[in-house]
């Protein structure tokens, strides 16, 4: 008894009120996990539109509203399989501008889109299909992607990038 009666002296909460915040911290935390899971329809389809109006943008070549779709500075990355280093935002932009002057007749095709939201975050996974002509000749390729997509003021813009080869089994 006198042990208790000292645990209550160093530890004002009551029992009760321990439970209480238990179960309560408990909640939130279930709460955040049953939001970061649940599927966001709206914000899918948003995500689904500014991908194909960055294709569309890409395939005519028109570069001040692809940038637009882009949240350039500090924090955009992006992987590639022409440039073997993380690009930054500037060395990014600058690739994708040369690349797209030295083609012609772009198309482009996303297969197997899958789009997860995270609240404000969106990630875009899917095979890359595009095919372009340069010097008369048709190239065709395929590239496994990923485009991470924050939302920035109701607009979601690409964040990161990541295209690689896709490699067929033998």
């Amino acid at each position: 008894m006198i042990m208790k009666a000292k645990l209550a002296a160093n530890f004002p909460w009551s029992a009760s009120t321990l439970l209480v915040t238990t179960l309560l911290a408990g909640c939130a935390s279930a709460t955040t996990e049953d939001r970061l899971a649940a599927d966001q329809p709206e914000a899918q389809d948003q995500i689904k539109s500014r991908l194909l109006e960055t294709f569309r943008a890409a395939e005519q070549k028109d570069l001040v509203r692809l940038d637009s779709y882009h949240l350039y500075g500090p924090k955009f990355t992006k992987y590639s399989a022409a440039n073997p280093h993380r690009q930054d935002a500037t060395s990014a932009r600058n690739g994708e501008h040369t690349g797209l002057a030295a083609i012609q007749n772009l198309k482009m095709q996303a297969e197997n889109l899958q789009i997860d939201v995270f609240g404000e975050v969106g990630i875009a996974t899917f095979i890359l299909n595009y095919n372009f002509q340069v010097s008369g000749e048709t190239i065709e390729r395929q590239e496994q992607s990923t485009l991470v997509f924050v939302n920035d003021h109701d607009n979601w813009k690409i964040v990161h990038e990541h295209f690689s080869p896709v490699i067929p089994n033998p």
